[in-house]
């Protein structure tokens, strides 16, 4: 069974201190991608920082996506449908800290399909403990995205090397899905 994650497609690194073109781009695929999911009935789950005083990423990048705040909801755009799931994390990993690998397990899901953001760090940090956990990955190239579209094409690259993981557009997803 399936699942598509969606990661930190928040207003903090869409809109906010944080964002940038790329992100704003992968929009239009990703919704296509989960409105196809939802006709499909394959689960959708977002997971988005939301982050607390002391956590140790503020060491690195300051206070961003803070508990609470509109900076760490999912862009409107994207608004959850009503029932999904919407992970809280802490951490660049969407596995680290949270209930997310006890839900997948309940719902049978085996492949998790990855999209958001940042490609290099919380999308590849995801994949690594999905990898670690024995989840097959897919990662779409045109729903993830880096601020430098080098760091993006490295990332994706390093997850087929290293976990396996099959690297599709929107588009071929889509066609697969029927």
């Amino acid at each position: 069974m399936e699942a598509v994650l969606v990661i930190d497609m928040i207003r903090e690194f869409v809109t906010g201190k944080f964002g940038f073109e790329g992100a704003r781009r992968i929009v239009p695929p990703l919704k296509r991608v989960l409105t196809k999911a939802r006709e499909k009935g394959v689960c959708v789950i977002f997971a988005c920082d939301s982050h607390q005083i002391g956590d140790p990423e503020l060491s690195v990048w300051g206070e961003h996506a803070m508990k609470g705040t509109a900076d760490a909801e999912v862009i409107p755009e994207l608004t959850p449908a009503s029932g999904e799931l919407v992970i809280k994390k802490r951490t660049y990993s969407s596995f680290f800290g949270t209930e997310l690998e006890k839900v997948l397990r309940e719902a049978g899901v085996t492949h998790l399909i990855l999209t958001g953001v940042v490609t290099d760090i919380c999308v590849r940090h995801t994949a690594a403990d999905a990898f670690f956990r024995g989840f097959r990955l897919t990662v779409l190239s045109d729903c993830t995205a880096s601020p430098q579209e080098l760091s993006h094409s490295e990332a994706l690259d390093y997850m087929k090397r290293m976990y396996g993981a099959r690297i599709l557009s929107s588009g071929e997803l889509l066609e697969e899905w029927g």
